[in-house]
């Protein structure tokens, strides 16, 4: 599973929705991958503490770039 479906599969549940249920013909989980994708935005430009920057920014270009699949 690819980390921006875990992380829109995430906000689904957190919001009381079954991930799996049809939402306008795709499972429910579909319709938060734009609030995952803000969600990664977001955090991209703010490392953790003692993290590797470039890193930290990859990981959360990859994340992103896996949205386009879905």
């Amino acid at each position: 599973m690819k980390t921006i479906e875990r992380a829109a599969r995430a906000l689904c549940k957190f919001d009381g929705h079954a991930e799996n249920i049809k939402f306008e013909g795709a499972p429910m989980w579909r319709s938060y991958v734009p609030q995952a994708r803000a969600m990664f935005d977001a955090i991209r430009p703010s490392a953790p503490a003692g993290a590797d920057i470039a890193a930290w920014r990859a990981m959360i270009e990859a994340a992103l770039g896996e949205a386009d699949d879905l």
